[in-house]
């Protein structure tokens, strides 16, 4: 309720609201409470309200990463809003926070599928531009790549966003900029996702 009320009149107390959300959430059994009082949900306010923020979108991200990693305070997010704002929020850093991409693509991956069944869900064009230019923006960030990688796997096990994927017009060379980077991290994972891609991975040796 502070942070609703507070939304538009002060960023640091929306920071520090974040913050502590990320605190609570880390015990697990809190976490679905946290969601269900509306904890989640002012978050991705406080994110839409100063998106130009690092420092409270860092905080938000945290949160939401732990709250993102539970199935049943999953259960209890709004997925698809949350998608849309993690999304926003690292198109709007992709050059200049290397941990908002990072903290970012975890996210996606994690609500991309379903802990139950394991059910993969068809993301947007949106969320796979906000990967593939974070790698792009980022081409010296292991930690970038690595997250990246993690939510691309993910998501490739979906013959849906397999097209998405291919149908964006720098995955590839996202791609392959990674595995030239960190062959030794990222490439056996790499290697796999450009076989699921059904792109050539002797492209990569070519560039």
């Amino acid at each position: 309720e502070v942070m609703l009320f507070y939304r538009h009149m002060s960023v640091e107390i929306q920071t520090r609201a974040c913050g502590l959300l990320w605190v609570l959430s880390m015990e697990p059994k809190d976490r679905v409470y946290v969601v269900q009082s509306g904890g989640c949900d002012a978050i991705l306010k406080a994110m839409s309200a100063y998106m130009e923020n690092d420092a409270l979108q860092v905080m938000a991200l945290g949160a939401l990463k732990v709250l993102s990693s539970s199935s049943h305070s999953k259960k209890a997010m709004d997925s698809k809003k949350t998608l849309s704002v993690v999304s926003d929020v690292m198109q709007k850093h992709v050059y200049n926070n290397p941990t908002i991409q990072s903290e970012g693509c975890v996210i996606l991956g994690n609500l991309a599928v379903s802990d139950a069944d394991q059910f993969v869900h068809t993301v947007s064009e949106k969320e796979i531009s906000a990967v593939v230019n974070g790698i792009l923006a980022n081409p010296d960030e292991l930690d970038v790549h690595e997250a990246a990688c993690f939510t691309l796997m993910r998501l490739a096990s979906s013959a849906a966003n397999v097209e998405l994927i291919r149908s964006n017009s720098t995955s590839r060379v996202s791609l392959e900029i990674a595995f030239e980077k960190n062959p030794d991290k990222v490439g056996n994972n790499i290697l796999i996702l450009l076989r699921r891609l059904k792109f050539d991975p002797p492209a990569i040796g070519e560039r």
